[in-house]
C-alpha cells in the first residue's frame, strides 16, 4: 500500500464517491438546488456503506476497534480517546447553546427595532392628528 498512487481499498474507494458526489453537488447548486439536493441524498447513502465497508469486504482497513460487543483497544488508548470524543461532544454542545443564544438575542433586537419604530411612527401620527386639528 506504502509507495502506491491508489489502492482500491472499500473505505478509500467509497470516501472517493463520496467526495465525487458532495463535489458535483457543489458544481450543480447554482444551477439547480434540486439537482444539488438529490446528489446530497446520494451522499447521505453513501455515509453508512463507508461505516460498514470494513466489516463487509475484507480489505486493508481493520475493522472497527470500539463495538457494542468489546473492544479491541488497550486501555492506555482507549482513555484518551474516549476523553477527546466527550470534549468534542461538550465543545459541540457550547457552540449550539452560544450560537442559539445569539440567534434568540437577534431575533428580541429585531422585534424591538421594529416595537420603537412602530411606536415613533404612532407618535408622529398623533402629533400631525394634534396639528391638524389645531
Amino acid at each position: 500500500m506504502w509507495g502506491t498512487f491508489w489502492v482500491w481499498d472499500a473505505r478509500l474507494t467509497s470516501v472517493f464517491i463520496l467526495f465525487l458526489i458532495y463535489l458535483g453537488a457543489l458544481c450543480f447548486q447554482k444551477l439547480s438546488v434540486e439537482l444539488a439536493s438529490i446528489f446530497i441524498c446520494v451522499g447521505l447513502i453513501d455515509i453508512p456503506i463507508i461505516k460498514f465497508s470494513v466489516n463487509w469486504w475484507n480489505t486493508l482497513h481493520q475493522p472497527g476497534s470500539i463495538s457494542r460487543s468489546g473492544t479491541s483497544i488497550h486501555v492506555s488508548m482507549l482513555i484518551p480517546i474516549l476523553s477527546n470524543f466527550a470534549n468534542f461532544l461538550l465543545f459541540t454542545l457550547i457552540l449550539f447553546v452560544l450560537e442559539t443564544r445569539l440567534l434568540i438575542l437577534s431575533f428580541l433586537e429585531s422585534s424591538l427595532t421594529e416595537e420603537i419604530e412602530a411606536r415613533e411612527g404612532n407618535k408622529n401620527l398623533v402629533h400631525s392628528l394634534r396639528l391638524s386639528k389645531e
